[in-house]
């Protein structure tokens, strides 16, 4: 903890040294009489945007100028999302169910009523022109600020000379479908889809390749993590997750803003391991258990419309994965998956949102219901082989989506299960 702690403030003032070292150097050939430095930042006391909101929002960035030859930025990065829930399936279910259910979900409650779904915390920075430093911590927000680290979301390095390569080394979060490319910053539903969240590895230490632009149209990505879901970094000794992709942008030819199909594959030799869980508030998550995993997505935009599609489909694992330390056995049947998501903005700031999903295993008991909310439920059943979900909702931007408001309501049911039911949510996103 001691360790980490001292890694985030060593950066921040190697970030704060080079800031001057590099005012100095970009300074130097200027007459004395004039200033021809393109610095901004909280740190020089310049502040950038013309609205009271854009000139708020920058002073996150403590500098940025693309002319020093060193440190061409240094901000702090971070988000907060508080959200509400209320549901009613064979009886009522709220947040307070969900706290009660487990003591990791009782640490990101508030009071009763509210969950602060996500927090963190973190910087980026950019350095000698194609290098690029950034992390975020979880953070505790039901804890002293001295006991505000949780765990490394991500912390990683990438060096990225075009936008045809990109290599990035550390912590990070591994994409499998559109719905986990999209950050939570900028997801149009509360909760990403029980189809994408099923096939999701989390957030592993590893080695990735991507790049896009090739030959105008191709982009792709291949990357290689250690298997095991841990509060800081991979052993390296639990397997591994393959993960490739290929992306054709056909918004030229489609005649849209926006346009992008994708091949996704992944590929687990350890399905189903979990490892121990050593620290009080860290959860480790199991690894998906399924062997292998392809899909296709797409993502497009015209005009106020936009859709968001993912087709995935996994080849499930049968046999004894450790987890915690002991030999269980799982039997997890092939599972396939549809999540589709429309929006259109129906006035500046105000978009509608819908999304219909369905997944179906070749098994009874291949599909779970989600974390949130529907497991916490009164349902005698929680486990089927046919969900079926559809989601409306209305998000209102006061910021883009730094600042939104958003609201909807799903109805969902899990056939061969004991699941029907519908659940409202409601929320605040901040993010900077």
């Amino acid at each position: 903890m001691k360790s980490i702690k001292r890694a985030f403030v060593a950066t921040s003032l190697l970030g704060c040294t080079s800031v001057l070292a590099g005012s100095e150097t970009a300074a130097a050939p200027a007459p004395a009489t004039e200033s021809t430095s393109t610095a901004t930042g909280l740190l020089l006391g310049k502040l950038t945007g013309e609205t009271a909101m854009d000139k708020a929002w920058s002073a996150f960035t403590l500098y940025k100028d693309d002319n020093n030859p060193i440190l061409q930025e240094f901000s702090l990065q971070g988000r907060l999302q508080l959200q509400y829930a209320d549901g009613d399936a064979n009886g009522h279910f709220d947040i307070e169910d969900f706290k009660a259910g487990s003591d990791k979900n009782s640490e990101t409650v508030w009071g009763d009523k509210f969950e602060a779904r996500r927090a963190r915390i973190g910087f980026k920075s950019k350095w000698f022109q194609n290098w690029k430093f950034e992390g975020q911590i979880d953070a505790d927000t039901n804890s002293g600020f001295s006991d505000i680290y949780t765990d490394i979301y991500d912390l990683y390095v990438t060096y990225a000379p075009s936008d045809a390569l990109n290599v990035t080394v550390g912590k990070t979060k591994v994409k499998l479908g559109r719905e986990q490319e999209i950050s939570s910053k900028e997801i149009l539903t509360f909760e990403r889809s029980l189809v994408s969240n099923l096939f999701f590895p989390g957030e592993l230490t590893g080695i990735m390749a991507n790049g896009k632009g090739i030959q105008d149209y191709w982009s792709y990505e291949l990357g290689v993590y250690g298997n095991d879901r841990v509060r800081e970094f991979s052993a390296f000794d639990q397997g591994a997750i393959i993960l490739g992709k290929i992306g054709y942008d056909y918004s030229s030819q489609a005649g849209l803003d926006t346009a992008v199909v994708a091949f996704h594959y992944m590929h687990n030799t350890d399905p189903g391991y979990q490892d121990k869980e050593l620290d009080f508030n860290f959860y480790s998550s199991a690894s998906p258990s399924f062997t292998d995993t392809i899909g296709i997505s797409t993502d497009i935009t015209k005009g106020r419309f936009g859709l968001t599609a993912d087709l995935l489909y996994g080849f499930g694992f049968d046999g004894d994965a450790e987890q915690k330390g002991v030999a269980t056995p799982i039997d997890q049947s092939n599972v396939l998956g549809l999540s589709l998501i429309p929006s259109y903005y129906i006035a500046d700031g105000l978009q509608l949102v819908g999304r219909l999903q369905v997944a179906t295993s070749s098994d009874p008991d291949g599909i779970s219901l989600p974390n949130r909310y529907e497991k916490w439920s009164p349902t005698a059943d929680p486990k089927g082989n046919t969900y079926l979900s559809a989601y409306a909702g209305f998000n209102y931007y006061i910021y883009g989506h730094k600042l939104k408001l958003m609201n909807g309501i799903e109805y969902s049911t899990l056939g061969g299960g004991d699941y029907d039911g519908y659940t409202f949510l409601s929320g605040l996103r901040f993010s900077f």
